[in-house]
């Protein structure tokens, strides 16, 4: 009753507008840009008297600052960062002579640039784990529950300073506060090509897959260094965001950037006057993770993959065996024990080593798709599971084997419920075992699920235990000797009640 109505054009004419008026960037690296536009909707064009600028030291603001601006008229304006480190917010209020100032505000974390070279005297590591709870029933059955939507990841570094090097990184630990922009110095890619002032692509003579995920690239050459923004990847070309400011020969190394943060206690030996070694662990910052997508081309038997990675056999393959009991001894009268399941856990520590990138990065998609250590995959066990005694001549259900152990078979839960075959010519044959039975000439007869067709002893390499196994552990410490060789040792722990199904229809030949 008795009020003025408020219409579209009450707010739209006579009015600046500022999109967007305020950006909230987060932890942004030095040099990065952002961009906003101002237009006005008065009748006639609008004079702009000047812009104020509040904190700006190291921002630099690019556009028109004063003269006449045409209504309806998108103008552009650019921020570039180029402070190293602290707080930005950064204000611009734009002052048309009305009484009026309509401002863009910026507001971010410029994370701190780690680009000294590390020392591979002591090997670098990156640990990635998942948080997985692990619920076990009385009879050794379990459930495994991930904690984390996103893993954990954190990389250990050593550093060796000399010189005027000493102090100036001493004091930069020392005074550094909030995030880091740390290299993965063991993913480094190599330059296929010298990177010229302005080029918008630089070409890679490898590259891996964290790089082709990453957002930000740190070029090194001796003590020159450049961060550079990413906005595709496609094979071995890299189509930057902005241009390359310097020159770099092809003796430069690519190096993926991710913003970290370090642990809460790092430490510095001083072996020399004049030369010091600091060992540091960063934590990856886990709101801006990035990682990989996991290539999935894992062979599969009954809807699980196939674990492909062979130990190394340079080091020892160990294998535990956990038995699930009950125990009492109230201290006088004999001790009772109580056996809750048939046979024994194993768990196979095994090493594993990787000659490339790729290789490595390979388990690592492996473990990602197994959620760290929730999956059930196969596993080829570290020996031998049994021998033929005689060829088989026709297709059957049952053959004889050396004597093995296999007719304890309906006894213990720790005998394999498969058998992978393999065969010189490279063939796997997959053979899901019912029964065995001992002979009184010390052989036994195994009983399979599949017929085997014809097969000669001097064609087959050896037979292994196929075992459904879990990874024991969901943390993956990967060891890095180079940018190449990397290692990994892990516990695989068989699952006590594997799935005897096999679906015949899928069976693999590698």
């Amino acid at each position: 009753m008795n009020q003025i109505a408020i219409s579209f054009g009450t707010f739209f004419f006579g009015n600046v507008f500022l999109t967007p008026p305020v950006i909230d960037a987060g932890v942004v690296v030095p040099g990065a840009e952002f961009s906003f536009e101002l237009w006005h909707s008065f009748v006639d064009a609008k004079v702009l008297a000047g812009v104020t600028q509040t904190g700006a030291f190291g921002v630099e603001l690019n556009g028109a600052t004063s003269g006449a601006l045409y209504a309806f008229t998108s103008f552009a304006y650019g921020v570039s960062l180029n402070q190293g480190t602290g707080l930005v917010d950064y204000r611009a209020s734009f002052d048309f002579g009305s009484g009026s100032e309509y401002s863009f505000r910026l507001t971010a974390s410029m994370a701190l640039v780690m680009p000294e070279r590390i020392d591979w005297s002591t090997q670098p590591e990156m640990s990635i784990q998942y948080l997985t709870e692990v619920i076990e029933a009385f009879d050794g059955t379990e459930q495994r529950i991930a904690l984390r939507d996103t893993p954990r990841c954190s990389l250990g570094y050593m550093y060796s300073m000399t010189d005027e090097q000493q102090y100036q990184f001493d004091n930069k630990l020392a005074t550094s506060s909030g995030s880091m922009l740390v290299p993965l110095w063991p993913l480094q890619c190599r330059l296929s090509r010298g990177i010229s002032v302005g080029d918008a692509r630089i070409s890679l003579a490898d590259v891996s897959a964290h790089l082709a995920s990453s957002e930000n690239l740190l070029v090194s050459e001796h003590d020159r260094h450049e961060i550079l923004s990413v906005e595709s990847v496609d094979g071995l070309t890299v189509t930057l965001t902005r241009l390359a400011k310097n020159d770099f020969s092809g003796s430069a190394i690519v190096v993926p950037l991710r913003i970290a943060y370090p642990a809460d206690e790092s430490n510095s030996t001083s072996l020399l006057r004049s030369f010091d070694q600091h060992t540091i662990t960063y934590d990856l910052d886990e709101t801006q993770i990035q990682k990989p997508a996991p290539v999935d081309d894992f062979e599969r038997l009954n809807a699980r993959p196939l674990f492909p990675f062979r130990p190394d056999r340079s080091k020892d393959v160990t294998t535990q065996y956990n038995r699930l009991r009950e125990t009492l001894d109230p201290l006088i009268g004999a001790r009772s024990i109580y056996d809750r399941a048939k046979g024994a856990v194993k768990i196979l520590g095994q090493t594993f080593t990787f000659f490339s990138e790729s290789e490595r990065q390979r388990f690592e998609d492996f473990a990602e798709l197994m959620n760290g250590a929730q999956g059930e995959f196969y596993i080829k066990g570290p020996g031998q599971a049994f021998e033929l005694s005689e060829d088989i001549v026709m297709p059957t259900y049952k053959f004889r084997i050396k004597s093995s152990g296999y007719s304890n078979f309906a006894n213990s839960s720790s005998l394999a419920p498969i058998a992978a075959i393999k065969l010189y010519n490279g063939t796997t044959i997959y053979r899901t075992i019912l029964s065995a039975t001992g002979n009184p000439d010390g052989t036994e007869t195994i009983t399979t699920k599949e017929s085997t067709a014809a097969l000669e002893r001097i064609d087959i390499e050896t037979i292994v235990p196929l075992y459904l196994a879990r990874f024991d552990s969901d943390e993956f410490r990967y060891i890095f000797d180079t940018n190449e060789v990397s290692t990994i040792t892990k516990n695989i722990r068989q699952l006590l009640h594997a799935d005897p199904a096999i679906d015949t229809e899928s069976a693999i030949t590698i």
